[in-house]
């Protein structure tokens, strides 16, 4: 075909403009986020061809490949090779970590009650400065799983944002917890969804003389589990429970977009250097992250290596839907995602801040 390779480019050029287009509830291009990805393997394999057969219209291809290049730094992280860190400067470590309801996963060697108790105690005797959880639990008649007296207990500073209170004495409550060895000097809820399930809060803490904002977010969930057409076994079930996931996609799509308008609203009112941390539902090539990424910088991008993927589903596992933005006089050096901690369906994030005078 004469033409092959223009219109092949102009296609993939249109094609990593999508990722920019705000979704309303009449027009969603959320299929999108998944052939994105398809999208620059195959910009790149049809460079390389044009180039070995020596055709000028494969020229064309670098066209696409610098509208699409914000994706690439997204996929792969190339910076984190070459980090460097100031020793004089204060610095900080936070943790990210979606622990699913304390819903254990299945560890080879181990029974759930030992995987539960050893993700306690990730929570209580932490590691990192700083940590953000999403889907916690809290089950105020359970000896163990009250883990809100535990920390209270042990004096640490802490926000649990958490859904409605009710009367009910054995109600466990779902939200979003943030812990600190630094002082909490300030703190409150920025959105919630109609369920009170998904949430986003921030707590204010002091660090040396520096006061940092920690934002945790958990944006809309899919809530796919109860549709797999996997476990379907007429056909008419498939199709209704695909029918239902495509819905899902495209409601999760719009109600996330709304979510991080909010978000940068209020990230764009702090007066001090923040982080927004957390389980973002969302891959890098949506208009969530795109939108996110106008305001705040991404620590991936800017300190990552590798692909950094953070989920542990028992699907498509090489997503990276947990985040650690950051905005202001701060710099992330350094991020990990943490698959030595496989207990539930994330991985947590790990990354390192230093405040920048």
């Amino acid at each position: 075909m004469k033409y092959f390779n223009v219109i092949a480019a102009a296609l993939l050029t249109l094609l990593y403009l999508t990722g920019y287009v705000p979704p309303t509830e009449r027009f969603n291009l959320w299929i999108t986020i998944f052939i994105i990805p398809f999208a620059m393997v195959a910009n790149t394999v049809l460079l390389i061809i044009a180039a070995f057969k020596w055709r000028r219209s494969g020229l064309f291809y670098l066209f696409p490949m610098a509208v699409g290049f914000p994706f690439l730094l997204s996929t792969v992280g190339l910076k984190g090779y070459f980090h460097s860190t100031d020793p004089v400067a204060p610095q900080f470590t936070l943790l990210t970590y979606n622990v699913s309801n304390f819903g254990v996963k299945s560890i080879v060697g181990k029974d759930k009650a030992t995987a539960t108790k050893e993700l306690y105690d990730l929570v209580l005797y932490p590691e990192t400065d700083i940590q953000c959880y999403q889907e916690f639990i809290n089950y105020p008649w359970k000896e163990d799983g009250d883990m809100i007296k535990r920390l209270t207990a042990l004096n640490r500073h802490f926000y649990f944002s958490m859904e409605p209170e009710t009367d009910h004495i054995a109600y466990s409550r779902v939200g979003t917890l943030i812990v600190s060895r630094f002082p909490i000097v300030a703190k409150g809820d920025i959105l919630e969804d109609a369920s009170g399930f998904n949430r986003v809060a921030f707590v204010d803490v002091l660090i040396g003389s520096d006061t940092v904002r920690v934002i945790n977010a958990h944006l809309h969930s899919m809530g796919l589990g109860q549709f797999d057409p996997r476990t379907r076994t007429e056909i008419r079930d498939v199709g209704r429970a695909t029918r239902t996931i495509i819905s899902k996609l495209k409601e999760g799509v719009f109600e996330r977009s709304k979510q991080a308008e909010e978000l940068t609203s209020f990230v764009k009112s702090s007066r001090y250097p923040l982080v927004c941390v957390g389980d973002f539902n969302d891959m890098p090539y949506s208009y969530t992250y795109r939108y996110l990424r106008r305001t705040m910088k991404n620590a991936f991008e800017e300190s990552g290596s590798g692909f950094g993927f953070t989920y542990n589903g028992g699907t498509l596992r090489v997503l990276r839907i947990d985040n650690q933005f950051y905005r202001g006089a701060i710099k992330s050096t350094d991020l990990q995602t943490r698959y030595d901690i496989p207990y539930t369906d994330h991985f947590p994030v790990q990354g390192k801040f230093q405040l920048e005078r």
